[in-house]
């Protein structure tokens, strides 16, 4: 199987966090192509609910950014065992930050997404100090903002500002500080066994007891299995009771891999797994 098996290029509508031109926008048309149904959505939870009314589609969302962290509001959505999500891939992107608003305007407000603004965070310090800084729902949104309101700027890609009247201020923002975003397809069928499935996601609860950690770990450890992302996140309605979003290298069509695993299960009170795949595509905004 190859990566693109993963998700077929002649699927059933992609739905992603919009509007169009996010930086989750270009990861859609280069993944899928320009002429592939794509449908945004408002938010990280829209693209989730559609799944649950379109079982057969699949949606686009970022996990993580190296500058801003861990996308909370997706790892919290895979987790919901009720939406009973499964990940089908894993896309890489390369971002090039533009600060994007009109020529001559003293710039007293800057609109962007929390990711970009922590990225930044340095060169706003040095060339912005006294503009206010207000977070949106995404890069698009704030570009719209910026757009309504003299005075405003936003942070974001640099072919949207056109789209709504606004011209590239500077460009690239502090890009000697390497900007990924990593971005999971996520569907409700899980991709087939595969040994070309470069990752395996898990949902793990634990026993709330000394050691139980170390514990789950060790199997991983002594089998050589790299652990790619742990994330510990409260379970709704159970007080001090938390669930992990793991990440592990490696397939379950590998021994190694389901031999680790079956260790760690013993030791665990539950495993849910939330599905191997690819994670080989890397683009370039």
């Amino acid at each position: 199987m190859n990566a693109d098996a993963a998700v077929s290029p002649d699927s059933p509508p992609v739905a992603y966090l919009g509007p169009e031109g996010t930086f989750t926008h270009f990861v859609a048309r280069q993944r899928f192509g320009e002429n592939h149904p794509l449908t945004p959505l408002p938010s990280v939870e829209a693209v989730f609910d559609y799944l649950k009314d379109h079982p057969e589609a699949v949606g686009i969302v970022p996990i993580e950014n190296s500058s801003g962290g861990i996308i909370t509001a997706t790892v919290d959505r895979i987790l919901d065992e009720s939406a009973r999500i499964q990940v089908r891939e894993e896309i890489a992107l390369n971002v090039k930050l533009a600060l994007l608003g009109r020529e001559g305007d003293t710039i007293v407000r800057i609109y962007s997404h929390f990711a970009p603004f922590q990225h930044c965070e340095r060169w706003l310090r040095e060339h912005y100090p006294e503009a206010r800084q207000i977070t949106a729902p995404s890069t698009s949104n704030a570009i719209i903002f910026a757009s309504q309101e003299p005075g405003s700027a936003a942070i974001g890609a640099r072919e949207s500002g056109a789209r709504y009247g606004l011209e590239v201020l500077h460009y690239p923002l502090q890009a000697e500080v390497p900007n990924v975003t990593q971005f999971f397809i996520v569907g409700l069928e899980p991709n087939p066994v595969s040994p070309e499935n470069h990752k395996t996601s898990l949902a793990v609860e634990l026993p709330d007891a000394s050691g139980s950690l170390f514990s789950f770990l060790e199997p991983f450890a002594k089998s050589g299995v790299n652990l790619k992302r742990i994330e510990s996140r409260p379970i709704v309605g159970q007080p001090n009771k938390y669930r992990f979003f793991i990440e592990i290298q490696g397939s379950e069509a590998d021994e190694t891999v389901r031999e680790a695993l079956k260790s760690a299960n013993a030791v665990s009170l539950r495993i849910r797994h939330l599905g191997s795949y690819p994670a080989t595509r890397t683009f370039n905004s």
